[in-house]
């Protein structure tokens, strides 16, 4: 018989300034949520949870941000950033406690999904229709600006959040007030079952910026590298010289809104 062979596959990575340390902890970044999501999604079938937003494909965006932020700047996510948590190592028994409505989650049973928060990790909960989210990143952006703190603060919202009046009113007071906010939109076509075609005319979300005289930049989600290096860059730079910056990350909705609702309004191709 002939010996038993091995075969490894290397992933082959583009030319980084990257150290290997950081690609693998990119790497079991966003494999530490892809894992939780497939159990989380055995549990709903099972009955166990009682609802899940779906960030599956969305990793890269919510690992590279957070390992881009400095332990104690404060991030405000949203459904699908469950890599924000993990990234902040919360320990999971907290996560799935919280998830499954029991009395040590973060609001004590009181919610069964995202809907929290935590100051001890510098995570402020979601505020479920997204916009509103954005003035209160600009609040804890002003304490910082007030207290002479080279801090930053960064918030998420999604395609269709940038098409409530909040998102408007917070970009606007910020660029005014030079606030060290990182407007971060998650663009992943739909706004629930509403694609982009019918959300507004401009070209990209980026260009909203220009309005009020704010930096932008569209990145790639679906790139761990590309999001991790750019937002790092952007990150150290908005420390030194404090101001807003908004980040449109072109992404995908693999799974439903939440898993009820499925995908169906979605084209095949």
């Amino acid at each position: 018989m002939k010996p038993a062979t091995t075969e490894f596959t290397t992933i082959k990575y583009p030319d980084t300034k990257l150290s290997d340390s950081t690609l693998l902890k990119l790497y079991r970044g966003m494999l530490k949520p892809r894992l939780i999501e497939e159990k989380m999604l055995i549990l709903l079938r099972q009955g166990r949870i009682s609802k899940w937003f779906s960030g599956i494909g969305q990793e890269a965006i919510s690992i590279g941000v957070t390992m881009a932020m400095q332990e104690d700047e404060y991030i405000l996510p949203m459904h699908r950033n469950l890599g924000v948590f993990t990234a902040r190592e919360i320990p999971l028994y907290r996560l799935f406690s919280q998830w499954q409505g029991k009395a040590n989650g973060f609001t004590k049973g009181r919610d069964r999904s995202f809907h929290f928060g935590t100051q001890e990790y510098k995570i402020v909960g979601m505020i479920s229709h997204l916009g509103p989210q954005l003035g209160v990143a600009d609040g804890i952006a002003l304490a910082h600006k007030l207290k002479n703190e080279n801090k930053l603060t960064a918030v998420f919202t999604g395609e269709g959040g940038t098409s409530e009046g909040d998102f408007h009113e917070a970009l606007n007071i910020a660029s005014v007030w030079d606030l060290p906010v990182l407007f971060c939109v998650e663009n992943n076509g739909y706004g629930l079952s509403t694609p982009t075609t019918e959300q507004y005319r401009c070209k990209n979300i980026m260009d909203r910026g220009i309005g009020y005289g704010m930096e932008a930049h569209q990145i790639d989600g679906n790139n761990i590298l590309e999001v991790f290096t750019k937002v790092s860059e952007i990150a150290e730079s908005v420390r030194k010289n404090p101001r807003p910056v908004l980040l449109e990350f072109i992404t995908f909705r693999m799974r439903g809104h939440e898993e009820a609702s499925g995908t169906k309004y979605v084209p095949q191709d």
